[in-house]
């Protein structure tokens, strides 16, 4: 993590401090990439966020958002309407995972 950053977030976020950052510190009310051009230069708020760009499996696609807006908010909105057609599983109908990425173990 970028340790200008990390010094800033020392003096917002001291003990017994209630203070809120935002994730994206540049364009924080903005729709716009500035997110991942932010984890590019280590500047992610979280280490979820700035593993993003460190993970093989993620990394091409945050430079393509950094680098490119436009994939950036066409890919979203595509996942938005894709988010909005899942039917929520109610009552015993669904589960709870306990790791998102397994199946919960059968009781």
């Amino acid at each position: 993590m970028d340790p200008t950053l990390v010094a800033k977030l020392n003096k917002t976020c001291a003990p017994n401090v209630s203070a809120t950052v935002f994730l994206d510190h540049n364009t924080f009310f903005s729709f716009d990439n500035e997110f991942y051009n932010q984890i590019l230069l280590k500047r992610g708020i979280l280490q979820l966020d700035q593993e993003l760009a460190l993970d093989n499996s993620t990394a091409s696609t945050v430079s393509g958002f950094a680098s490119n807006g436009i994939r950036f908010q066409n890919n979203f909105a595509k996942a938005m309407v894709k988010l909005g057609s899942i039917e929520v599983l109610v009552g015993k109908a669904g589960e709870i995972r306990n790791n998102c990425r397994v199946f919960n173990p059968a009781n």
